[in-house]
């Protein structure tokens, strides 16, 4: 019997063993840990197999099965390309620094509404291995249509890996601690979604050089669809933001791969775009008191994300920003510094935060204590502006991941955290 060793656990280690056992593989988990001999644990493995969280720079066990890969000796892929292998049928692939989940989201919603059996999938919550164990288990159908959230993370050890159609939303400053080419390198990993996708199932988004022509594009506030064809006014929509537009002209385009013209101008299909909501954590408006609007935006995990919220925010903002250093580069935070009446600085890059923003913008350093950071935040709102948080970081340097982030500012604003 072969053995596939999977590398960090999570809901994508999880899957993988799954679909390994299903495969007849004998599996086994294993992370990273003060002592661990990483070549003497990759030695018995015909199939290494790597969660996106495991980081190359860092990992013994990543760079153990990698020399262990490069002689020859196993095979070394990410959890993506495990799920890919094994899944027979067509694939649609979402990646970009920001818009990846609501685009994944909103492009399964509107294939649905028009009949197909399509299945959000990857980076999004349920790994694509998930989705391969579910169709050998007699679960699914191969006739399903996968949706998948790809992130550079899991294009890393990618080499057959080809959806039938593919997105590039974006790309900006993220995830650069991980890349030792800095943002190039980065950006080269996420252009690999690519690579064995026809040209004409390319997708970019509406921020990026579009290689052959738009079939989705804007006219002021309709969203035209082949150039005459009005498909809605995005006013009608919950999807006006100028992020949004970008998510929603690329889910529509990656539907024109799949879909006749009439079947996205279909009544039905205006109805899923016109009802469609972005999940939770995404500019959530989620408590107002005294006049002052609270914004869960806590999904904003690189400036980036935050200059998008702070675009989509009118008025005046109390902003709360902090969080895991991931070496970004902060300052296109500071062009908005008259839209900012406060920061609220907290986690582990509060200080290079500091350090991008002008000086005309008044801060609190609160350290570790996020219920300090949200009550101070409350402390310095005046009626009609936004307390926006809108971190521009990761979160695991204080919580789990930026759900329970998310989750805790809801409490504290709704129950009246002080500083």
């Amino acid at each position: 019997m072969q053995h596939c060793l999977i590398l960090g656990g999570g809901l994508s280690g999880k899957a993988a063993e799954r679909l390994a056992v299903s495969l007849g593989f004998s599996a086994a988990v294993l992370s990273d840990s003060p002592g661990l001999d990483a070549d003497a644990a990759v030695a018995p493995a015909d199939l290494v197999v790597t969660s996106p969280g495991v980081k190359p720079l860092t990992s013994p066990l990543w760079q153990a099965a990698m020399r262990r890969a490069a002689r020859g000796e196993c095979e070394f892929l990410s959890e993506l390309e495990f799920g890919f292998r094994h899944w027979p049928g067509r694939v649609f692939a979402v990646t970009g620094t920001n818009g990846k989940t609501t685009t994944t989201e909103l492009t399964a919603a509107l294939l649905s509404a028009a009949g197909v059996d399509a299945r959000p999938a990857g980076n999004i919550g349920y790994p694509l291995s998930d989705l391969a164990a579910d169709l050998r288990e007699g679960k699914l159908s191969a006739e399903a249509l996968p949706v998948v959230e790809v992130s550079s993370f899991q294009l890393e050890r990618c080499d057959t890996f080809a959806p039938y159609a593919a997105a590039l939303l974006n790309l900006e400053s993220d995830h650069i601690d991980r890349y030792a080419g800095g943002f190039g390198e980065y950006a080269a990993v996420k252009r690999r979604i690519f690579d064995r996708v026809a040209p004409e199932n390319r997708v970019y988004g509406l921020s990026m050089d579009s290689p052959s022509p738009r079939r989705v594009t804007l006219c002021g506030e309709a969203l035209m669809v082949d150039g005459d064809e009005v498909l809605i006014d995005l006013g009608d929509t919950a999807l006006s933001a100028p992020h949004n537009r970008e998510n929603l002209a690329a889910a529509v385009e990656l539907c024109l791969r799949v879909l006749p013209a009439e079947a996205v101008l279909s009544p039905e299909f205006r109805l899923a775009v016109r009802t469609f909501h972005p999940g939770r954590h995404r500019l959530e408006a989620v408590h107002e008191a005294a006049g002052v609007r609270f914004v869960n935006d806590s999904k904003a995990t690189n400036p980036a994300s935050t200059v998008a919220a702070l675009r989509s925010t009118p008025g005046m903002v109390v902003l709360l920003l902090g969080g895991l250093d991931k070496g970004m580069d902060f300052s296109p935070i500071a062009p908005f510094a008259d839209r900012i009446r406060f920061a609220v600085l907290y986690g582990e890059c509060r200080s290079k935060i500091a350090a991008a923003l002008p000086p005309s913008v008044p801060t609190a350093d609160c350290g570790m204590d996020f219920a300090l950071a949200v009550g101070t935040a409350r402390e310095h709102a005046r009626r009609g502006d936004t307390v926006l948080l809108s971190p521009a970081c990761a979160s695991m340097d204080m919580f789990r991941d930026y759900k329970e982030r998310g989750d805790r500012f809801t409490e504290y604003v709704r129950n009246g955290a002080e500083p």
